[in-house]
């Protein structure tokens, strides 16, 4: 009788150590601890290392978003919208809301780094690249000698026809609502007589913007084409097309030259700073139908942006847990001072939620309910993916 030939393979996975094995790597339990542990690193344990060298608009719009908000509040304000977990604007971030020891320059570049390598390297073209978005904004009101908050809520798809012939689509103001923040926010209102028409100063400009307050109220869905040609995305002050975000370079050096180039043509835009400028545009490569090296240079590329910190596991607006990054606070017209974070998925280097954070609110902020930790605006990104079907679209 022959005998049995030994599994070799079997064997081999056998005598493996632990540590090596697939199922505690990538996307797992152990990769999330992994980059807890990074986070927590004292900061004089990385001595032997190399050092690392305002509430703002969603940056990288697609070509025709910037026209269509031209009258609507929703549109040209960060996309207004909430998730369930976060309606409020509530603290949504278990970091420290004020710079720590957990806070450190070298502990965000090495975990940033870290969420780079493990970008998702899965198919990445198809007919359309589509994302669901859910999103806030608060804002401050004085009405009849009175003060409160209010906040708008959506959730929008975008889908960008990458083939000839396709279109790109925005659908925003799905299940959109205005109202009061907080029970508190309500009676102020109703004392002021219960305004519909309400105005904001536009943040940082000095305009005014109109809204109008209808509580309880859900909005009707709208449906922009925002492709011009071939051209579907913007890009600092250019509109690109699909083949030139195709383009763009995996390597983060040269990534970083191509957004430097850029910011030196869109000096006159509304956000203030190289470094903000260099974080949104970044952050917006993520969300766009680019290559997945080029989503992993991006993260590199705001790992090396000054003053970058991590702020360890979070929870982003939508309840879901995550690792958090920040640029150092500033002044907010209209708010106070705050700080732009980002919260990723270390697993698989998904971006989670952009948001914008209260670090300390001046006296009108405080004055309508808000404080350190609060919200005052995020995009969370519920779905990304490459599809061969459009939309489909409200009627």
């Amino acid at each position: 009788m022959a005998r049995k030939r030994p599994d070799v393979m079997k064997t081999l996975a056998d005598a493996r150590p632990p540590e090596l094995d697939p199922a505690h790597l990538a996307g797992s339990e152990r990769a999330r601890r992994d980059l807890i542990t990074i986070l927590a690193s004292r900061p004089d344990a990385a001595e032997s290392r190399r050092s690392a060298r305002p509430f703002t608009w969603r940056w990288a719009l697609p070509v025709a978003a910037t026209a269509a908000a031209a009258g609507v509040l929703v549109a040209t304000l960060p996309e207004g919208g909430s998730g369930p977990r976060d309606a409020r604007g509530s603290r949504a971030t278990a970091g420290p809301t004020t710079d720590g020891p957990r806070h450190t320059a070298e502990s965000g570049r090495l975990a940033l780094l870290n969420v780079a390598a493990r970008v998702d390297r899965t198919a990445d073209e198809g007919t359309y690249w589509q994302t669901t978005t859910r999103s806030s904004w608060i804002g401050v009101v004085s009405a009849a000698e009175s003060t409160f908050a209010v906040v708008s809520a959506e959730t929008s798809r975008w889908s960008f026809g990458v083939r000839p012939g396709t279109r790109s689509l925005w659908v925003s103001g799905i299940d959109a609502t205005t109202e009061p923040r907080t029970a508190r926010d309500t009676a102020r209102w109703r004392a002021a007589g219960s305004p519909k028409d309400l105005t904001l100063p536009a943040s940082g400009s000095g305009g005014k913007l109109g809204l109008r307050l209808e509580p309880g109220a859900r909005k009707r869905p709208t449906v922009d084409r925002i492709n011009s040609g071939d051209k579907i995305a913007a890009l600092g002050a250019r509109n690109v097309s699909y083949a030139e975000l195709r383009k763009l370079p995996g390597d983060s050096a040269q990534l970083k030259k191509v957004l430097a180039d850029l910011y030196e043509e869109d000096r006159g835009s509304e956000i203030s700073g190289r470094t903000e400028w260099m974080w949104r545009q970044a952050a917006g490569l993520i969300g766009l139908p680019v290559r997945t090296e080029v989503r992993a240079a991006a993260y590199r590329v705001i790992a090396d942006l000054p003053g970058i910190r991590s702020l360890g596991e979070v929870t982003d607006p939508l309840g879901r847990k995550g690792v958090g990054f920040a640029l150092p606070a500033t002044a907010r017209p209209g708010y106070g001072t705050g700080r732009s974070e980002l919260i990723v998925d270390p697993a698989t280097g998904a971006l989670l939620s952009e948001q914008e954070v209260l670090t300390k609110p001046d006296a009108k902020a405080a004055e309508a309910g808000l404080t350190a930790g609060t919200v005052v605006n995020y995009t969370a990104t519920v779905e990304s993916e490459w599809t061969d079907r459009q939309l489909k679209t409200p009627e």
